[in-house]
């Protein structure tokens, strides 16, 4: 303490004023009456007071230690011991600590495991904080049911990120699941998908083809003018709620019972046909975005073309709608490329 009170308490070396002013931010301390630095790089010997607790800014208890809690896991905590840098001295002994932690009695080790697993699924996938945290609440739950036991890991932590995809309304397909995972397969991940929706009895929102728009839009670099009227006509399509007020006809037609991506991609093609688009796209361009086969980008074009008129929206087209015309006809949009 005496030297923090000496330190305060000198004088300026060049004009004897003792009124200092501490830039916490560089570190100095300077003199206010002829801005001299009397000291460079202070060190400031406070107290760093910092809770871990869930009410970190409401709380009174100044607890500088403790990791971040976790509520599911048994004793709270989900420190683990990371892989050592490669080349490291202490790499050996970081390995062997590795393999001793992972024998020891941690009644959470499989769930660290599987909430780390789930994490790098949602990095890979580009999801947010809410996908992996609904993620890890699923499988909590489908692990203490014991209906998971001895099936993959790597399906049953895709199978409950896709359900936790739909839950928070950012659906992803199980290919997109399958070009991320380590190992399975897609009919794997929908064995578990099925198995764990119907033992958690969890309810699924609506996927329809105006979910994945924006994201396929986004890969073919299409313009927000083409992204908002794919997704206006994709709505119009498979409206999300077929009772609300507004709602198009939503009589039975073609494309009913068609995969919600076959039918985006097929709304993508659409759009990029019309002489407004920002850039032509080939079919199979869309194919490669969405993930399905190209054949199926024509033949759901087909079936949208009868109904082209009331799918796209009126913004998008010219006042005598006569862009309607120019749409090729299906058989002779096959044969573009």
């Amino acid at each position: 303490m005496d030297g923090i009170r000496l330190r305060y308490e000198q004088t300026c070396a060049d004009c004897g004023s003792s009124d200092f002013v501490e830039d916490h931010a560089q570190g100095d301390l300077v003199c206010t009456g002829c801005g001299l630095v009397a000291e460079s790089h202070v060190i400031d010997e406070s107290s760093e007071w910092r809770n871990f607790g869930d009410k970190d800014g409401d709380t009174t208890d100044p607890s500088r230690v403790g990791g971040p809690t976790n509520h599911l896991l048994t004793n709270g905590l989900s420190t683990v011991i990371g892989a050592p840098t490669k080349g490291a001295s202490n790499a050996t002994l970081t390995r062997n600590l590795q393999r001793a932690h992972a024998q020891g009695s941690n009644p959470d080790q499989a769930l660290l495991r599987a909430f780390g697993h789930i994490s790098r699924l949602c990095e890979a996938l580009g999801l947010n904080r809410a996908c992996k945290d609904r993620g890890n609440e699923l499988f909590k739950n489908t692990w203490e049911k014991r209906g998971i036991r001895g099936k993959g890991i790597a399906a049953v932590c895709a199978a409950v990120t896709l359900i936790a995809c739909r839950q928070v309304g950012f659906p992803r397909t199980f290919k997109e699941m399958e070009a991320v995972i380590a190992d399975g397969s897609i009919k794997d991940i929908k064995r578990c998908y099925r198995l764990i929706t119907k033992q958690l009895d969890e309810k699924m929102e609506m996927v329809t083809p105006a979910d994945f728009v924006r994201r396929f839009c986004s890969r073919l670099g299409l313009t927000q003018r083409d992204m908002k009227a794919a997704e206006e006509m994709a709505e119009a399509a498979v409206p999300r709620n077929p009772n609300a007020a507004g709602a198009v006809d939503v009589r039975a037609r073609s494309w009913d019972g068609k995969s919600p991506v076959s039918v985006a991609a097929a709304v993508i093609y659409t759009i990029c046909l019309l002489p407004q688009a920002s850039k032509q796209v080939t079919p199979g361009d869309i194919a490669q975005a969405a993930g399905v086969a190209e054949g199926t980008v024509r033949n759901t074009y087909k079936d949208l073309y009868t109904d082209a008129a009331t799918l796209i929206p009126a913004w998008f087209l010219d006042e005598q709608r006569s862009d309607l015309r120019k749409l090729p006809q299906p058989h002779a949009a096959a044969g573009l490329a």
